[in-house]
């Protein structure tokens, strides 16, 4: 394909993947409650799925295709960005709060999944047995969440789920399901068709252009929720669709990718991202557990470190390298 038709089928698919991943979430959650499925329920499972959903079917389509640099860059770069670019955007707006019901008990599951992840890729490939593992995290992951959030329900407390999702009619229900089924798939196989296309066309990565242009891309359902709760003053929902996401990441998606393997992953992600992204998650860790507000300066910061996080990634920057170079002069 031509060059132009490669970025038109790149930024095409980003576009029909960050429509079609909205109007999923809105179609599932009022589908949801025709048939009785508690707000609870559609809250944490239907949305939390909903707004990674993505990154999930990215996973799948790159993954069948022989493509897992798209797809874990993907889902590493997405972790990052989500942090660094969808927390920091509207808290740039609005400072925003880190006191929601069970936030904090979220965050160390996060962080836990995190060093999953990481110890794992360091010394072994993603593997089927790791594709269970990380399952049966989410899994976990959600009774937990269930289990909490009805305890907090049942205490009086609010746990932040009145505003997910929107009454709609049965026709506006369908019409969101269908748009959003149909346009997922197709979204992200013309994200794969175009992202590899370009790589191999620029002699670029498959993998940096999973960790950039899709990352963000495919974080743009976040972002949207994001502002919208961040313009709402409800500052404690931002961050807690974040840490959620990331979760859903690493634990849905990379266990997708796990089922398609044994994959090795590309040196980039032993020697950059996984710096970066726990460096991220550690960001993330002093504001949920010290429940401070994330400042307008702290929100600058942290999209700086995100500008400084992509030009490492341009320039090949490898800290592993850097930190065993000075361990052996030490």
């Amino acid at each position: 394909m031509p060059d132009l038709t490669l970025l038109a089928a790149l930024v095409g698919g980003l576009v029909i993947l960050a429509v079609a991943g909205d109007f999923l979430v809105n179609g599932a959650v009022a589908l949801a409650r025709r048939i009785g499925v508690s707000p609870l329920v559609a809250g944490i499972l239907i949305v939390g799925f909903g707004t990674s959903a993505p990154e999930m079917v990215v996973a799948v389509d790159a993954s069948s295709q022989g493509q897992p640099g798209i797809a874990i860059g993907n889902i590493v770069g997405s972790n990052i960005a989500n942090v660094w670019l969808v927390l920091a955007v509207p808290a740039f707006l609005i400072p925003l709060a880190t006191r929601q019901f069970g936030l904090r008990r979220s965050y160390w599951i996060m962080i836990a999944v995190t060093a999953l992840w990481i110890g794992w890729t360091a010394f072994m490939p993603l593997t089927p047995i790791f594709g269970f593992i990380l399952l049966g995290s989410l899994i976990v992951y959600s009774i937990l969440m269930l289990v909490w959030t009805s305890q907090g329900i049942r205490k009086g407390i609010d746990v932040g789920l009145e505003d997910e999702g929107e009454s709609l009619s049965n026709a506006a229900m369908w019409v969101n399901l269908v748009i959003g089924l149909v346009g997922l798939p197709l979204g992200a196989h013309l994200i794969v068709e175009g992202g590899v296309g370009i790589a191999r066309t620029y002699a670029v990565p498959e993998e940096v252009i999973g960790l950039t242009l899709l990352a963000i891309g495919t974080s743009l359902p976040e972002l949207g929720a994001g502002i919208a709760a961040g313009l709402r003053r409800r500052g404690e929902v931002v961050i807690g669709n974040v840490i959620g996401s990331n979760i859903f990441n690493l634990a849905g998606s990379g266990a997708i990718i796990a089922f398609f393997g044994p994959t090795e992953l590309a040196p980039t992600f032993l020697q950059f991202d996984h710096w970066a992204l726990v460096s991220a998650a550690i960001v993330l860790g002093l504001f949920v557990l010290s429940r401070s507000r994330v400042t307008r300066l702290a929100a600058l910061a942290m999209l700086l470190a995100y500008a400084a996080y992509i030009y490492g990634l341009v320039h090949g920057w490898d800290i592993t390298g850097e930190v065993e170079n000075w361990i052996g002069r030490s």
